[in-house]
């Protein structure tokens, strides 16, 4: 069973929960662990993969868009595609996706949004429904 956490973010700033995912993001990379980024459009994979770049004054994080993936690349993003091996899955999508079981770690990250909270609950109860054992935090930064 993959362990599932869930991260609320307090901050009301727009990109506050896209903010917070590039430094989970960093956290895991520096860790050695090899990362899919899960977006929930083609938008957002923009926002993300802007914000990989410029998220920090003194770091980068090397990743790739799904659509020309090197297999050494630890840091992968897209909205409609899945690599072939990752440990950490960071769903920034609306919804649970189908192949959050192929990755040992999953991380939602949910905004501090009205909408976005509905969809993070409803996603908790998905993966309780599924069987998992999903935590949560509240994250104020």
């Amino acid at each position: 069973m993959p362990q599932v956490d869930f991260y609320i973010i307090k901050d009301n700033a727009l990109d506050a929960s896209l903010r917070y995912a590039c430094r989970l993001v960093e956290k895991a990379y520096t860790l050695g662990l090899r990362i899919h980024i899960h977006t929930a459009d083609e938008n957002m994979t923009m926002q993300m993969d802007d914000l990989l770049w410029i998220f920090k004054d003194r770091s980068f994080i090397p990743h790739q868009r799904m659509s020309a993936v090197d297999e050494l690349c630890a840091v992968t993003l897209n909205h409609d595609q899945l690599p072939e091996h990752r440990e950490v899955l960071i769903n920034l999508s609306f919804d649970v996706p189908e192949f959050y079981d192929q990755f040992e770690r999953i991380v939602e990250v949910v905004g501090n949004d009205h909408d976005m909270i509905q969809q993070g609950r409803a996603r908790f109860r998905s993966y309780k429904d599924k069987g998992e054992q999903p935590k949560h935090y509240e994250i104020s930064y």
